[in-house]
C-alpha cells in the first residue's frame, strides 16, 4: 500500500496542499497494537514519507468522542488530574509518531457530550500541553454542524442564550484553532436539511467573527459517504461548485484575510468524485475573486477538461448542466421552474440517497435530527401520508430522470472525439452519470409501484409495468457498478469487499456499490406494504453500539429504540437492529 500512498502525496503536492491528516482508530479488541510501538514506527514511516516532501500530516485523535473505533485521548474517568495524564499520555504518543500537529473532536459522539466545563478543562489542558511541549504544535478542533445540544454553563455573547456546545472552543485557550465545519454537498447559504439544520449560514457567520481571534480554518466535504453519495453511487459534481462557492463567500463576507485556509473531508475517487477534490484543493489558492462564480467554475472545470482534447468545452458545459440539474431538483426541488414553499421531503436528494437502518431510525425518532434529508417513504406514498405523492414529488422524481438522461445522451456522443489517452477519465464520469441516471428511474418507478397500491386510474399491468421498470434500472446498473470494479484504483477486495478490519465496519466503503444494497433495499421495501420489509431493522449491516454511540455506551441505544417501539407498536422485534451479520450477507 506504501506506493498508493506515495502516489496521494504527490497529487497532493501537484495540486498544490502543504497538508494533510486523517483519523486515527483503535478498538478494545486490538488495544495491543492500537498502542504498540509497532505502530508507531509505521506511522513514523508515514509521517516520514509526507515530510520528504515537503507536507505536513496532522492526526485527528478526539478528546473523548467514542464513535467510529475513534482513538481519543481521555475516558473521562476518574479526577481531573487522572484525565490530565491520560491526555499528556497520548499527545506524547501521537508527537513520538512524527505528526506536526493535531486535530481533535468535541463530546462523547456527534450526538452526546460530558459536562460543559469538563469538555472546555480538557481543550485547554491538550492545547496547553501540546504547543508549550512540543515548541508550538497546534491543537485544533472541529465545530460540528449538529444541532440540538447546548452548553448550558456558557452564554453565546452574540445571542445571550447557553450557547451551541459545538462552539464551546470560543472559551477555550487562544491556542486553540478552529475548524467550523458543515456536512454533505450544501454550499453555507444553500438549503440544507441536514442534521436539524435549515442552512449553514450561522456556521458562516461564527468563522468570519472567530477567525480574527484565533486559527480559524474551513472545513467542508467533496464526499459524505454514509448512505449520501458516493456508496450508492450519486455522481455528484455538485459538490466542487459548492467548495468553490463557499470559499468565496468567505472571502467576500470578510473572512478571507482572517481564514488560515481550508480542510476538506473526503471518503475517495473512484466514481468520479477525484473531480471535486481537484476543484475543492485549487480553489483554495485561487477561487479567481475577479470573476463571477459561474465562470470561475468553468475556468476550473476547463483546466481539468483540457486532457479530453477537442470536446473539452463541450464535456464542460454539460457537466455544468449536471450541476445546475443537481442544484434546481436535489437541493431546491424545483419543478417546472416552481419551488416548494416547505422542502422537506420535497427535495431530490432524499429520494436518490440511500437508506439504511440507523437512517430510518434516526428519522422515525426525531425527523429534524436525521442526518441526512428526509422523505416521503414507500408506505408513506402508498398511504397518502405526508406531501401528495402524485401532486408533488411524483412531478420531481420525473424531473429528475428526464434531465439527467438528457445529459447523459449529449455526453455520450462525444465520446469517439475525446482524446484515447484520456478515455478512462472520460468513460469513468460516462459511466457514473449513467449510474445515477438509473437510479433515477428506479426510485421513480418503485414509487410509482408504491403509490399505485390502490388508485383506481392506475391498471395492474401499469404498475407491473413500472416494477418491471425499476428492476431493470438495477439490474442494468448493477452491470456497470461491477465492471466498474476491475477499473478501480487499488485492489477492489480492499474498497469494496466485507472483511474484518480495523473501522467499525464489516465492509469497505464501496462494499454498498458492489452489493447494490441500497438499491436492493429500496426494492424490497417497495414491493411489500407489510411484513418484516417495513422495519427499520430490515437488512441491518451495521453495529450501533460502534458506529453512532461508541463502544460500550448501550445506554442512549436502549433507550432510543424503546421509545421508537413505543412510539411505532407495528414494527415488532427490534432485535436486528442491534446486530451487524457476522458473514457478507447476499441478497
Amino acid at each position: 500500500m506504501l506506493p498508493d500512498y506515495q502516489a496521494f502525496l504527490i497529487w497532493l503536492i501537484a495540486n498544490r496542499q502543504n497538508r494533510f491528516q486523517w483519523i486515527i482508530l483503535s478498538a478494545e479488541e486490538w488495544i495491543d497494537f492500537a498502542n504498540s510501538t509497532e505502530r508507531q514506527s509505521r506511522l513514523q514511516t508515514l509521517t516520514s514519507m509526507a515530510h520528504s516532501v515537503g507536507l505536513l500530516v496532522g492526526v485527528d485523535m478526539p478528546l473523548a468522542l467514542q464513535q467510529q473505533h475513534a482513538m481519543f485521548m481521555t475516558t473521562g474517568k476518574g479526577t481531573l488530574q487522572d484525565q490530565t495524564k491520560e491526555i499528556q499520555a497520548s499527545i506524547d504518543w501521537v508527537v513520538q509518531c512524527g505528526f506536526d500537529y493535531m486535530a481533535t473532536e468535541s463530546g462523547f459522539s456527534e450526538f452526546t457530550h460530558p459536562d460543559d466545563t469538563m469538555m472546555l478543562a480538557w481543550m485547554n489542558i491538550s492545547t496547553s500541553y501540546l504547543y508549550d511541549k512540543y515548541q508550538g504544535r497546534r491543537m485544533y478542533i472541529k465545530c460540528h454542524c449538529s444541532t440540538g445540544q447546548v452548553a448550558s454553563d456558557y452564554i453565546d455573547p452574540t445571542t445571550g442564550k447557553p450557547i451551541n456546545f459545538n462552539f464551546l472552543p470560543i472559551f477555550a485557550d487562544e491556542r486553540l484553532g478552529i475548524y467550523p465545519h458543515t456536512v454533505q454537498y450544501y454550499r453555507l447559504d444553500d438549503v440544507a436539511p441536514t442534521y436539524g439544520n435549515d442552512n449553514f449560514t450561522y456556521m458562516l457567520d461564527f468563522m468570519v467573527r472567530e477567525a480574527p481571534a484565533r486559527d480559524t480554518i474551513y472545513y467542508g466535504e467533496s464526499t459524505y459517504w454514509v448512505n449520501y453519495d458516493i456508496d450508492l453511487p450519486l455522481f455528484l459534481p455538485v459538490y466542487a461548485d459548492s467548495r468553490l462557492y463557499d470559499l468565496r463567500l468567505i472571502s467576500s463576507s470578510g473572512g478571507g484575510q482572517h481564514l488560515q485556509g481550508q480542510i476538506n473531508f473526503n471518503s475517495g475517487w473512484e466514481w468520479g468524485y477525484w473531480l471535486g477534490d481537484v476543484v475543492t484543493a485549487r480553489a483554495a489558492w485561487n477561487p479567481y475573486m475577479n470573476l463571477d462564480q459561474q465562470t470561475a467554475l468553468t475556468t476550473h472545470l476547463g483546466n481539468i477538461a483540457r486532457i479530453f482534447g477537442p470536446p473539452q468545452q463541450s464535456i464542460v458545459q454539460i457537466i455544468e448542466d449536471v450541476i445546475q440539474i443537481q442544484r434546481d431538483t436535489f437541493i431546491n426541488g424545483i419543478v417546472n421552474g416552481s419551488t416548494p414553499a416547505n422542502i422537506t421531503s420535497r427535495n431530490g436528494q432524499a429520494y436518490l440517497q440511500g437508506w439504511d437502518t440507523w437512517s430510518d431510525i434516526m428519522t422515525l425518532a426525531d425527523p429534524h435530527t436525521s442526518t441526512q434529508p428526509v422523505k416521503e417513504g414507500f408506505n408513506d406514498a402508498r398511504l397518502d401520508h405526508g406531501p401528495s405523492y402524485w401532486k408533488e414529488i411524483e412531478p420531481l422524481l420525473a424531473e429528475m430522470e428526464m434531465r439527467l438522461f438528457s445529459s447523459y445522451n449529449a455526453l455520450i456522443k462525444l465520446s469517439p472525439l475525446v482524446v484515447p489517452s484520456s478515455l478512462p477519465f472520460f468513460d469513468e464520469i460516462l459511466d457514473s452519470l449513467l449510474v445515477m441516471c438509473l437510479r433515477a428511474r428506479q426510485v421513480h418507478a418503485l414509487y410509482d409501484y408504491a403509490a399505485s397500491w390502490d388508485t383506481p386510474d392506475r391498471s395492474k399491468d401499469w404498475r407491473q409495468q413500472r416494477l418491471s421498470d425499476a428492476k431493470y434500472a438495477r439490474l442494468n446498473a448493477t452491470q456497470i457498478m461491477l465492471h466498474r470494479e476491475t477499473l478501480y484504483r487499488v485492489p477492489s477486495s480492499r474498497i469494496a469487499g466485507w472483511y474484518y478490519n480495523p473501522t467499525s465496519y464489516s465492509y469497505g466503503y464501496l462494499w454498498t456499490v458492489h452489493s447494490s444494497y441500497y438499491w436492493i433495499r429500496d426494492e424490497m421495501q417497495a414491493t411489500h406494504p407489510i411484513g418484516n420489509e417495513t422495519s427499520p431493522c430490515y437488512m441491518n449491516i451495521i453495529n450501533p453500539i460502534d458506529v453512532a454511540f461508541g463502544e460500550g455506551i448501550y445506554y442512549n441505544v436502549t433507550i432510543l429504540l424503546y421509545e421508537i417501539l413505543e412510539k411505532f407498536k407495528w414494527l415488532g422485534d427490534i432485535t436486528e437492529c442491534l446486530v451487524a451479520p457476522e458473514k457478507e450477507p447476499h441478497y
